[in-house]
């Protein structure tokens, strides 16, 4: 985890500092005119004027100190707006999961459970969209609908009460689960139909259990292994999903303050939104493998 953390966060350093313009000219655009010495001044204040290397050098070394920097454009600590966003985006996040899990999950094994009806074929061609359209298109037309045409929901921010909040979170949630919908359906159908088509399965239907002792008690705790892995495997599309989303309906995330960073060349925000990006998929993916061994037994014994 250690060595994925360091190249991530290296990499996101070098790139960023890749990116054409100047921080400095971009946080006083609005400001009066400054002279190429102000500007020179203003740079060798924030240390962009040190050569790369040394920059690096001097964020890792603050970074193990727990100090994040302060932020180009706010002058506040980096560590203070992320702690201030993050909590929004892992709700959003973990509300599409739990969208996912409540109708892709079920969906899937049924359709595995009525093959070749038309359950099968309606829940596969809901697959199939869920798996083209482009979600943020998808989340465009679910604002025009439900915000502007129907009034039903909010499209824009977030709700102060608790009721206001959950319904500023259908739309944003909805769409962002989108990404997840169409694959963890198929992958549950095709999960499920090859674990029924076992022999122990067979097996046990053959001494006489119950259809739906067999279905759900023997069959899907084995087919949830690569249900899960789909879900751990994603996780990283979620949370860059989540950048686009939370920038299309304004809601107040890390993904939104990692956009607005990159246009305003704010170095250290931007690494280390993407630092605690990489933690969470890297956290996610451990917390997989856990699972993992709770779900079937045998792994443990490995």
């Amino acid at each position: 985890m250690i060595p994925l953390v360091f190249g991530v966060t290296t990499a996101t350093f070098a790139l960023i500092h890749l990116i054409p313009g100047d921080p400095v000219e971009l946080m006083m655009s609005n400001a009066r005119q400054l002279t190429s010495e102000e500007i020179d001044r203003i740079r060798d204040k924030l240390g962009l004027n040190d050569p790369l290397p040394i920059q690096y050098v001097r964020y890792v070394t603050n970074l193990l100190k727990g100090d994040m920097g302060k932020s180009v454009r706010s002058r506040s600590d980096v560590s203070y707006e992320i702690a201030q966003r993050l909590p929004d985006t892992i709700i959003l996040t973990v509300t599409s999961i739990v969208l996912v899990l409540v109708f892709a999950l079920p969906i899937g094994i049924l359709s595995a459970l009525k093959r070749g009806t038309w359950i099968d074929t309606a829940a596969m061609t809901f697959a199939l969209f869920g798996v083209s359209i482009p979600a943020f298109w998808f989340g465009i037309m679910l604002m025009l609908i439900f915000g502007l045409h129907l009034d039903w929901l909010p499209t824009v921010g977030q709700g102060k009460t608790p009721i206001e909040f959950a319904r500023s979170l259908v739309l944003p949630s909805v769409t962002l689960s989108l990404i997840l919908l169409g694959l963890v359906t198929r992958v549950a159908r095709s999960s499920m139909l090859e674990v029924l088509s076992l022999d122990y399965v067979r097996t046990a239907r053959a001494k006489g259990l119950g259809i739906r002792r067999v279905n759900f008690r023997h069959a899907l705790p084995n087919a949830l292994i690569p249900i899960l892995t789909v879900i751990s495997g994603y996780f990283a599309s979620l949370l860059g999903g989540a950048v686009v989303i939370e920038k299309v309906f304004g809601w107040p995330g890390i993904g939104r303050l990692a956009v607005d960073a990159i246009f305003a060349r704010d170095y250290l925000v931007v690494t280390n939104t993407v630092l605690v990006f990489s933690i969470m998929v890297i956290l996610v993916n451990l917390a997989n493998d856990i699972l993992y061994s709770y779900i079937d037994p045998r792994i443990r014994l490995h």
